[in-house]
């Protein structure tokens, strides 16, 4: 396998467990110890490190190496920000620019179907929340727009886990997306910033309560 290869495996592989709560936060990470595990050298494992570190998952200090970053409520809440901003352009762009009445009837119609197989239904609805929103954005044909985009997902995914749970909280995330998506058909982007604010708002207000629910199962799952 190639290096590039190699390392975006092993980076994959590492950011996973970060982002799972396989590593809990203050986990320590050594050279050897990956090395040994991924049986490579430590040029590969050193570059997985660094970009790791780049990405805000890991920090590396003085005397101590690397560890897992401690939870920043304030970066949580910030990285909620900054998906309304993004958002809003792609609302805004698709309002304008419109979407193929195809797809748009195919969207309406999985989510104002999926209240109806509750509960069975819930447990796919994180994903299929995160599916909904990269979707939009990949609409737009901005490959930076859709990394970005989908960077912050992977970091906030833990919360969808735990927020998207109950059946009033189901049912408001389909009817929002319905409303966002009536609204881009329309070309109303008041309506469609409206409904979709209320809905990455429904998330950020359980940052805290997610946090605490994952470290509750990561402990769980060490005993």
């Amino acid at each position: 396998m190639a290096a590039g290869n190699l390392s975006e495996t092993i980076f994959e592989k590492l950011s996973e467990r970060i982002l799972r709560w396989d590593y809990l936060p203050g986990h320590r990470l050594t050279e050897e110890g990956l090395c040994a595990e991924f049986a490579v050298s430590r040029s590969p494992v050193r570059e997985v490190l660094n970009t790791l570190v780049e990405k805000g998952l890991v920090e590396k200090r003085p005397r101590q190496g690397y560890q897992v970053r401690l939870l920043d409520f304030k970066e949580i809440d910030e990285l909620y920000d900054v998906r309304i901003a993004l958002e809003d352009f792609v609302i805004e762009w698709l309002c304008h620019k419109g979407m193929e009445p195809k797809r748009i009837d195919e969207l309406l119609t999985f989510w104002t179907e999926l209240p109806k197989g509750l509960p069975g239904a819930a447990v796919n609805i994180p994903e299929a929340d995160e599916k909904f929103h990269e979707t939009l954005c990949g609409l737009v044909g901005n490959a930076t727009l859709a990394r970005v985009l989908k960077d912050i997902d992977r970091r906030i995914h833990f919360v969808r886990l735990a927020d998207i749970t109950s059946p009033e909280r189901i049912v408001s995330t389909c009817s929002e997306h319905v409303e966002i998506l009536r609204a881009i058909k329309d070309r109303n982007p008041e309506v469609a910033r409206d409904a979709l604010r209320r809905n990455i708002e429904g998330g950020k207000s359980s940052v805290e309560r997610a946090i605490k629910e994952a470290l509750a199962r990561a402990y769980h799952n060490r005993d």
